[in-house]
């Protein structure tokens, strides 16, 4: 299957003031440290070996996955799989995989189980989150095989997480807290719950990320990051993608000319590249952000990843999967692999060591040109005089350094349009640094599929903010 790129260019996100606290009512600013990115702490490795996984009862479709804490364990939310989907609450299964023996265990109906910080106990949501919103929260005893406590009216559209030994948890718009029968508010978003708000919490329950979409399920226009000791809010201008560490409370965060992490002490390293697309995975201690490369990789396939300053971080593990994660050893590697026709699965896989690997020297990308650019081919395919040197120019200006320029048809003249509004049949090949991909990425380039030459649409100029602006 194709992978089609996540691209982002030329906007100005703008955060409205939505997130109200109830204390403080003052927005919290962490003091922070600037400094460079350190070398990766990971072992090089290729999560390739797969380990075969089947779910019990008939066709189960899995919908979620989650590591113990100690890394023997999966917890697994699945459901009876259906062409249309399934929404009936008896379908909906919680499972427990024991990886040393590949025993899976159906605990309870149930989805979405969460790990406590201890690994003892087990929260999940009983129903389904967007069909019945007000489903009870199960808190279930791993060891005894018993449910413990129960939280009716809990907010089911919003994610749980545990804090310690703490259940944290919503109703309606408010934060609270769960431990031992008791239940404390937090805070009050001042909002509820809309299509577009996601919020997902860190690995310790210190921290909770809060982003609203665009249309089109497109970059956020509000970011935040939630303090729930404290129980205020910091707004992030600017920045377009959060992932909360899975260990502790460390934060990634990409804005459009920059990615940097917040450590737990308040230190912000900070890259001067932007991550305009692909996954994030964190390293199995939780305290690096591992980035996929922004290009079209088929499902199976293994993928370098990269670390917050653009080296490569000696690790390559299978792309588009759901949920995907190291365990704590960092010895397994696990996702939810979305099964399309068929039921989804749940991937596991080991790893191994290898041969640490070097980044390409350089990367070829292409973008559909415009009529208005200087350098620009006309419909004809002939070019002003020295096209080059322009063209190289304005890749000079947005920070590109191009070592090779050239032109691809990219439109037959039989299809061609006579207004300008239509692409004129030319893109620009751009062979760049591998150091510069991410920025050219940020800049509506793309690369071709692989082993065809066929880059549609995206080549064409269609559906691509253009990289310059018109005079």
């Amino acid at each position: 299957m194709r992978r089609a790129t996540a691209v982002l260019a030329g906007l100005a996100i703008g955060i409205a003031a939505w997130l109200i606290p109830m204390q403080p009512t003052a927005v919290r600013s962490p003091e922070v440290r600037f400094s460079e990115s350190p070398a990766p702490a990971v072992a090089p490795v290729a999560c390739d070996q797969k380990i075969a996984v089947t779910l019990p009862i008939g066709a189960l479709d899995a919908t979620s996955s989650s590591w113990s804490p100690d890394g023997g364990r999966l917890a697994l939310g699945a459901h009876a799989f259906s062409p249309m989907g399934s929404a009936a609450p008896d379908q909906q299964r919680v499972l427990v995989l024991t990886v040393a023996t590949l025993d899976l265990r159906d605990i309870a109906r149930g989805s979405d189980p969460v790990w406590s910080a201890d690994g003892s106990r087990l929260a999940f949501r009983d129903g389904h989150a967007w069909t019945d919103p007000t489903a009870d929260l199960v808190i279930y005893d791993v060891s005894s095989a018993h449910e413990v406590g129960r939280i009716a009216g809990a907010n089911t559209k919003l994610p749980f997480g545990w804090r310690g030994g703490e259940l944290l948890y919503w109703k309606g718009s408010e934060l609270w807290t769960w431990r031992g029968g008791t239940g404390t508010r937090v805070f009050d978003l001042g909002r509820d719950p809309e299509p577009g708000l996601a919020i997902r919490f860190s690995g310790d329950g210190e921290r909770a990320v809060v982003t609203v979409s665009g249309a089109w399920g497109g970059a956020p226009v509000e970011a935040s990051i939630i303090d729930t000791r404290a129980g205020s809010i910091e707004r992030l201008i600017g920045a377009w993608r959060l992932e909360p560490s899975p260990r502790g409370h460390a934060v990634f965060v990409s804005f459009l000319d920059h990615r940097e992490i917040r450590l737990e002490d308040g230190t912000v390293r900070s890259a001067p590249i932007p991550f305009a697309g692909g996954i994030v995975i964190w390293s199995a201690d939780g305290r690096q952000p591992l980035l996929s490369p922004n290009e079209f990789v088929g499902f199976g396939n293994t993928a370098d990843l990269e670390t917050l300053d653009g080296a490569n971080a000696g690790v390559a593990v299978p792309t588009l999967l759901q949920a995907a994660a190291f365990n704590v050893s960092g010895d397994l590697f696990s996702g939810v692999q979305y099964g399309g026709r068929g039921p989804s699965s749940l991937d596991l896989y080991r790893c191994r060591l290898v041969a640490a690997r070097q980044n390409p020297v350089t990367v070829t990308v292409y973008y559909g040109e415009s009529s208005f650019e200087p350098w620009a081919a006309k419909r004809d395919g002939t070019a002003p005089a020295g096209w080059e040197a322009l063209a190289e120019r304005d890749l000079k200006l947005v920070g590109l350094h191009p070592l090779e320029i050239g032109r691809i048809r990219t439109l037959e003249p039989s299809i061609l349009c006579d207004q300008p509004k239509c692409p004129n049949g030319f893109g620009l090949r751009v062979v760049i640094p591998y150091a510069d991909r991410d920025r050219a990425y940020s800049r509506c380039f793309r690369e071709p599929y692989p082993n065809t030459f066929a880059m549609d649409a995206a080549v064409g100029g269609y559906n691509c903010v253009p990289l310059y602006s018109g005079n």
